[in-house]
Parts: C-alpha cells; sequence; structure tokens
C-alpha cells in the first residue's frame, strides 16, 4: 500500500485494508442471546439516511463473509417524498418536520398539527406510505442475492420502514428476522456495552 512517514522517518506501512459495514458489531449480544450457531449466517441490514449497508456474519462473529453498499438507496427518499406532499398540502416542509411526520404518521393528532390544508392529508399519507412501500422493495431487490442466510437483523434509522418488507423477503425464516429493539442507536449500544465488559 503505501509507508506512513512522521518526521522524516519510517513509522509503519499499510499492507491490508478491509472495509465492512460499521452497523456490523450492533448485533454483536443478539448472536450470542439467539445461540447462532458456528456454520450459521447472519444477514445484517442497515438502512440510514443516504446508504443501505449489508454484511453477512458467519456463526458469532466468527467472519464476515459478504458485505454490500448502495449508496442509492435509503430513508432520505421518503423524506424528500413527504416534503414534496407537504409543500402541495401549503405545510412546513423541513426536513425535520417531514422525518417527524414520517414517524408519527398514524397519530392523527399530530398529523393535524403539522399539515394545513386538511383536505390534502390523504394526499400526504397516501405518498408517504407509497414512498415507504417503494424503499422496502428497492431495498429487497438489492438483497436478492442473500436469500440464502439463516437468520436477518434490522438496524439502522430507516429500520422500521423497511422491517415489513424484510419479513415478507425472508418469511421462510419467521422469528430468525428480527429488528433491533433500539435499531438506530443499536451500533452505539453494542460499543457501550463492549466497552463496559
Amino acid at each position: 500500500m503505501r509507508p506512513i512517514r512522521l518526521n522524516k522517518g519510517d513509522v509503519f506501512t499499510i499492507e491490508h485494508v478491509d472495509v465492512m459495514p460499521e452497523s456490523l458489531p450492533a448485533v454483536f449480544s443478539r448472536l450470542v442471546v439467539d445461540k447462532v450457531g458456528q456454520f450459521e449466517k447472519s444477514l445484517v441490514v442497515d438502512i440510514g439516511g443516504t446508504t443501505l449497508d449489508v454484511g453477512v456474519i458467519v456463526g458469532q462473529f466468527d467472519s464476515v463473509s459478504a458485505i454490500h453498499g448502495n449508496s442509492g438507496i435509503g430513508v432520505s427518499s421518503v423524506t424528500k417524498a413527504a416534503m414534496s406532499a407537504l409543500r402541495m398540502a401549503s405545510s412546513d416542509t423541513s426536513f425535520l418536520v417531514a422525518d417527524e411526520l414520517i414517524k408519527r404518521r398514524n397519530d392523527p393528532d399530530f398529523v393535524r398539527q403539522v399539515i394545513n390544508d386538511e383536505t390534502k392529508t390523504d394526499l400526504v399519507l397516501n405518498t408517504i406510505e407509497g414512498a415507504i412501500a417503494s424503499l422496502g422493495e428497492q431495498v429487497v431487490n438489492e438483497l436478492g442475492d442473500f436469500h440464502h442466510v439463516n437468520r436477518v437483523y434490522v438496524v439502522g434509522g430507516g429500520a422500521p420502514l423497511i422491517y415489513d418488507s424484510i419479513k415478507t423477503a425472508w418469511h421462510h425464516l419467521g422469528q430468525k428476522v428480527v429488528m433491533m429493539e433500539s435499531p438506530q442507536t443499536a451500533l452505539v449500544e453494542a460499543i457501550a456495552a463492549f466497552k463496559e465488559e
């Protein structure tokens, strides 16, 4: 690769770099709790605002057998659709309001607070639901090569939006398709737990 120099002297040389999805450690403790066997493969799906990152873990983190990412698939597509629909309803089109509406779209009181033109409420909500369905479909299509896994774990801020699509696509796994309890903070919690040990 390339040598690293400090004060004109050789310090070390980087020989090899492996890049993996940062979310993989988020499921470490869950692999133990689920008593994942050494020959089982677990697909970790991390959906964030702008990217989809996945990895396949063998056993209880014995190795990582596959990684994949797509920087064109993320929750931002749903946010943009929500903002566009809010604009048509003469409402605030900030990212904050759009993201909160996506999360709280089933709360009628909140919906009434943020949608100014109530005659456009169905338009806004249907647009959001359509964008969520489209995102789920994109994720499932992107992961078509990973149906051979034994388990699926879903993490990331967009996990609640795609979880039903993932469960449907991997229905043959039943209860082995899991959304982490705190999908958006699962990685941070795993790192904190690891440091405590």
